[in-house]
């Protein structure tokens, strides 16, 4: 992508880097303002649910809000203006042909099977341990296919409305460092854990606890990098019980 303006926190820049044939960046979970036309074919991953507006082969401004653990669809050529005040960590692959012929903007595409891939990218782009050629090329064809043949929603995902998940993720971030349930989140909706646990890995494909592990772990990678707090005071504000390993 080639971007027209960039507007992000300092200190967030995204790693980046070649694999398959492919460009592989990770964006960190930062406010941005930014105006580009795809000079190829691109997979987005989102990792945390992400507001704001945007503009995508058009003129016209929309508010937008991209569900944590679905992928984007944006074929080359696409200019797009988006903006938003908090972002959220989001993978990108692009190149090749990953769009069909015709094929136009899509985003919110449900797959249980993307956030296994993603994960594993992420993993590689923080480590710098690139997976070997066939994994790499695996990785690539999974995340291809997750955009052309998406899943159907299941029912409990279509209870799980975007005003109740936003509620949940709300007060996952408020309360991220003190000692969350899913019991306790799930009194709050009026609902069991279980059904509560079902419904929500159904509508973005991770359940409550992995995304609540996840978001610790990013909220300590952010101060890790952004401060000089000591690992055991950073483990405790982001809600681990031990130092970080």
């Amino acid at each position: 992508m080639q971007p027209h303006t960039v507007h992000a926190q300092q200190g967030s820049a995204p790693l980046s880097r070649e694999m398959a044939g492919y460009r592989l960046s990770l964006l960190p979970a930062a406010a941005y303002d930014v105006g580009f036309v795809a000079d190829a074919d691109t997979i987005g991953f989102a990792f945390d649910v992400q507001t704001g507006s945007h503009a995508v082969g058009s003129d016209r401004q929309e508010d937008f809000v991209r569900l944590p653990n679905t992928l984007a669809l944006t074929p080359g050529g696409c200019d797009v203006r988006s903006w938003s005040d908090g972002g959220g960590e989001y993978l990108l692959l692009s190149g090749g042909s990953i769009c069909r012929a015709g094929q136009s903007y899509r985003t919110n595409i449900p797959s249980k099977a993307a956030f296994r891939v993603a994960s594993r990218l992420r993993m590689w782009l923080l480590s710098g341990e690139p997976p070997a050629q066939l994994e790499s090329e695996a990785c690539v064809a999974r995340l291809v296919e997750a955009v052309q043949k998406p899943q159907r929603p299941e029912k409990a995902a279509r209870w799980m409305t975007g005003n109740r998940f936003q509620k949940v993720t709300d007060r996952i971030e408020a309360d991220l460092g003190s000692s969350l349930t899913v019991a306790g989140l799930a009194a709050e909706i009026g609902v069991s854990a279980s059904f509560l646990s079902r419904a929500f890995s159904a509508y973005c494909g991770q359940s409550p606890y992995d995304y609540i592990v996840s978001r610790r772990l990013q909220r300590a990678r952010a101060l890790i990098a952004s401060t000089c707090t000591p690992l055991s005071e950073i483990a405790l504000s982001s809600g681990f019980s031990s130092q970080i390993t």
